[in-house]
């Protein structure tokens, strides 16, 4: 398979990806979770969270139920760790996420019958280009370099680890960008550049394979894969933010767009 050929299919599979029931084409809200039981938008029951976990009292008559479809009926607790978020109740179509983000718990409301899902045509590209994949080598700490970092809400700051540097030569100019090891053999890079705002969202990410072990610490960095975060298409996500060097001093002209 050619490289279009390639950049073709995986491209109908992100697509396919974002267009899932309850995927990031469908969020509804985001609500942090109060410290004493109280109503919440969108889902009856008495919500709340502290140290222990987050907290449901709910009826059986006000129809939620676990993912299973099982009536809830009384109290339901949860635990999750920082950045984890899994799926808790439903409440008709409605798929309730929870999830622990700066220290803090929250819920995310999912509804699969979204406008902006049921609508969707595709994310608008730029067009692929051979130029755009750019070689460079791989440069990792000796320990993970934690660093505090906003995010697309305001009210959130992450604690992120940087496991490495990744330096490109990108239009005749050598780049250092700060990247983290995904865990399943590729590495990530979050970036800026003068393509935000304008054509792009206010940042974007690309995951590349990882060198192979051993001395020669090549990477190989095709940017026609760069990919919007979910806050491109709902301002209920949260994203984290590159760090203030992950500029890209050129226009990466490469990968996905704003959607329309």
């Amino acid at each position: 398979m050619n490289e279009i050929d390639a950049f073709t299919r995986w491209r109908r599979m992100r697509e396919e990806g974002l267009a899932v029931p309850h995927g990031w084409l469908t969020l509804t809200s985001y609500q942090w979770l109060p410290a004493e039981p109280g109503a919440v938008d969108m889902l009856p029951g008495r919500w709340s969270a502290d140290a222990d976990g987050a907290r449901l009292e709910v009826g059986a008559e006000e129809g939620i139920t676990n993912t299973d479809g099982d009536p809830v009926d009384g109290i339901l607790t949860r635990c999750v760790g920082e950045d984890e978020s899994i799926h808790w109740v439903r409440h008709g179509d409605t798929l309730v996420e929870l999830g622990m983000r700066g220290g803090r718990y929250m819920i995310r409301t999912r509804t699969k019958e979204h406008p902006f899902r049921t609508s969707f045509t595709g994310v608008p590209v730029f067009d692929y280009s051979p130029a755009w994949i750019v070689s460079g080598t791989y440069q990792p700490h000796e320990a993970p370099r934690v660093a505090t970092i906003d995010t697309y809400r305001p009210d959130t700051r992450l604690e992120a680890a940087f496991d490495g540097e990744v330096l490109l030569d990108i239009a005749g100019r050598t780049v250092s960008l700060a990247a983290r090891d995904d865990g399943n053999g590729t590495l990530s890079v979050a970036f800026f550049d003068s393509t935000n705002g304008a054509d792009t969202a206010a940042w974007r990410h690309v995951s590349f394979p990882a060198p192979a072990p051993g001395p020669d610490a090549a990477v190989r960095v095709d940017f026609n894969r760069t990919l919007n975060y979910p806050m491109a298409f709902s301002e209920f996500a949260v994203c984290p933010a590159p760090l203030a060097g992950n500029l890209i001093p050129v226009p990466v002209t490469a990968g996905e767009k704003k959607p329309i």
